[in-house]
């Protein structure tokens, strides 16, 4: 499929000129990606080291709930303590 061609612009022959086509591609920069796009900063680093805390936090307890439904209590609970002491480290 071919896209499509905003026929303003055209002259009466079918070509664009090079004033027309710089301007719609800068019309569909603009469309495309607004100001303030490519500006967005990723995540705080704090933010980062709370979500991980928070990720490792989860992850400990569905070992502990699986501890104590009787699946490798020994190895899930130690797995369990290690993930807690490293989160509280963070």
């Amino acid at each position: 499929m071919r896209p499509s061609i905003d026929h303003s612009l055209l002259s009466p022959s079918g070509k664009m000129s090079g004033r027309a086509r710089s301007a719609a591609i800068e019309k569909a920069r603009k469309e495309l990606f607004p100001d303030g796009y490519w500006g967005k900063s990723e995540k705080a680093e704090e933010e980062k080291l709370a979500d991980k805390k928070k990720q490792m936090l989860k992850q400990a307890q569905t070992l502990i709930d699986l501890a104590n439904r009787g699946m490798n209590t020994k190895k899930y609970k130690r797995e369990a303590e290690r993930l807690i002491f490293k989160a509280g480290q963070l």
